[in-house]
């Protein structure tokens, strides 16, 4: 049986995840500051707490049935703010959040993993990496740093067995973007934006989180794959309306 470890366990993509690996058969170990954590379905075990905390990411590993061999983390801080006005305490929570805690956890499933095991690390990062928007600088940086990060695990842990990707979403339809989605003529302008035509659903992301962590993936590694829906694709001077 595969254990999973999933980091931001209750945000809409996170409970995807959860979702979708618990359904595949894997055992879930659900960490998250939310405590509807504690009344997702089908876990082997939840924590609400933060899990840039050593002490709940080692609680969370040591409460798992065996020790994890896939870990997802779909953290993040969104912070909104002109970049001149954007404090270090600010950057040092971003970064603490979304890509600090993605290192600290996947090296302690490094440390924790039998000698010869395989194992998968899902980083759940972002199309800002790719792409600014104003008002979003940390959180863009944090994502873009993701990429990094994975890139050197797939160099120093690939020998060990361990893959490190990034799954980068577009915009997803979740409830802390609902008031976007929400409202028609936003949604309109959001989804004329993306080539397919339409928002991405979080368990679309789930879908290739679970492919990253699977064997079906066993020659991928530190990849950052982009789901939104050939947003990237399309150079800025193009008509973004549907025909």
């Amino acid at each position: 049986m595969t254990t999973a470890l999933v980091l931001g366990a209750a945000g809409g993509v996170g409970r995807a995840v959860v979702a979708r690996l618990a359904a595949g058969g894997t055992d879930v170990v659900a960490v998250d500051q939310d405590p509807a954590v504690r009344r997702l379905p089908g876990v082997a075990a939840s924590f609400a707490g933060d899990a840039t905390d050593a002490e709940v990411l080692a609680r969370a590993f040591d409460a798992a049935p065996e020790p994890p061999s896939v870990l997802v983390h779909a953290l993040l801080w969104e912070l909104r703010a002109p970049l001149c006005e954007v404090t270090s305490a600010q950057w040092h929570r971003v970064f603490d959040v979304g890509l600090v805690s993605a290192w600290q956890a996947a090296a302690e499933l490094v440390r924790r993993k039998a000698d010869g095991a395989a194992a998968s690390v899902v980083l759940v990062g972002s199309v800002h990496a790719h792409g600014a928007v104003p008002g979003c600088a940390p959180y863009a940086v944090a994502k873009a740093g993701l990429g990094a990060l994975a890139r050197a695990a797939a160099t120093e842990w690939g020998p060990l067995g361990v893959r490190t990707n990034v799954v980068e979403p577009g915009f997803v339809a979740v409830a802390r973007n609902a008031h976007r989605w929400q409202d028609p003529g936003e949604r309109a302008r959001v989804e004329a934006a993306y080539p397919l035509g339409r928002l991405c659903s979080p368990a679309e992301i789930a879908e290739v989180v679970a492919f990253l962590a699977g064997p079906s993936s066993s020659y991928v590694n530190g990849v950052c794959l982009p789901v939104d829906g050939g947003a990237l694709a399309v150079l800025p001077e193009v008509d973004r309306q549907r025909p």
